[in-house]
């Protein structure tokens, strides 16, 4: 009897210890959000091996050079010999978790459409806090136009793009580029100017964090808290800066966006539309409604989907409209 009154007493000591930890400490959470996003590799397009014999892989896990860590990235484009359009693209996964390796059917995809495809990886938070994920962008940005030639990039045409976090990611990268009182909060020196960037591709993210916690998206408000530093982080100086719609100007570039009917970003999508509307930026969006699949959070990267598979060539269609 006393050895079950020992046991019962260390699960009760283990339970409270897990719910103090869970309050006061992120250590649980990320640990979750990572194991929730491993091996989130979407589905393979049924082209797929079309798609490998039209890009050639120009690099693998290439360093670009960043003051942080986790500064790789991979390079597709599309064969030939012509320079072409950059695509930048961020992975996402809460800013906590996730790999480039994930979104590569996608990226290689969209590269077979006639472009350099640079898919990157950040460092991850809590270990990399807002907004060293930007900087790492910059970086990147910087390294690739040093390797234009190389990589037969047109420097003239830019694209930024990312999923979920990274499309929260990039879309602030729009501004770093083109408001300059955003910039300077920021800090450090842009890697191109704002006539290089052309347009902006937004899947499935997020872009008011002050209403973030109210979309009611599994553990996102742990995961601000991670790349914050601050449970409560509505109000602080770093959320104002992470509100991208906040600081929207009629320079920001031509945006795509798409979101499913079945995410829970839905409105954050119908906000951002509303915002750069309202800002006269030119604005192509694509948000299905469900009919067969749910269209849940990063529906795009199932290209088995109709839906995926629309927004694939909706993508391109934006593409190659600005890249004229």
């Amino acid at each position: 009897m006393r050895w079950w009154m020992i046991l019962l007493a260390v699960l009760l000591v283990l339970i409270f210890g897990v719910r103090i930890a869970w309050k006061n400490a992120t250590v649980l959470q990320r640990c979750l959000i990572r194991l929730i996003c491993a091996g989130n590799a979407g589905v393979k397009p049924k082209d797929y091996d079309a798609v490998l014999t039209k890009i050639d892989v120009l690099e693998t896990d290439a360093s670009y050079q960043s003051a942080f860590d986790n500064g790789v990235l991979d390079v597709y484009a599309a064969k030939g010999e012509k320079p072409l359009p950059l695509i930048v693209y961020a992975h996402g996964g809460y800013y906590v978790g996730d790999d480039k390796r994930d979104f590569a059917w996608y990226c290689q995809s969209l590269a077979a459409r006639g472009y350099v495809v640079a898919n990157l990886n950040y460092q991850l938070a809590p270990e990399g806090r807002y907004p060293t994920q930007m900087l790492q962008v910059n970086e990147a940005v910087r390294f690739l136009l040093s390797r234009a030639e190389q990589y037969r990039i047109d420097p003239q045409k830019i694209f930024l793009g990312g999923d979920s976090a990274g499309a929260h990611l990039s879309s602030q990268m729009g501004l770093y580029y083109t408001n300059p009182a955003f910039q300077a909060r920021i800090g450090g020196e842009p890697a191109i100017s704002p006539d290089q960037l052309i347009g902006m591709i937004l899947l499935c993210g997020y872009y008011n964090i002050d209403a973030l916690r109210a979309s009611g998206f599994l553990m996102i408000a742990d995961s601000m808290w991670m790349l914050t530093g601050e449970k409560y982080y509505e109000g602080t100086e770093l959320a104002k800066s992470m509100n991208t719609i906040a600081w929207l100007t009629p320079a920001y570039p031509p945006v795509f966006i798409c979101s499913g009917d079945k995410d829970a970003f839905l409105p954050q999508a119908q906000e951002m539309i509303y915002a750069l509307v309202g800002q006269g930026v030119e604005v192509v969006s694509f948000l299905p409604t469900t009919t067969r699949f749910p269209l849940i959070h990063e529906f795009q990267v199932r290209l088995n989907l109709p839906e995926a598979m629309e927004g694939l060539e909706r993508v391109a269609g934006f593409l190659g409209e600005r890249s004229k």
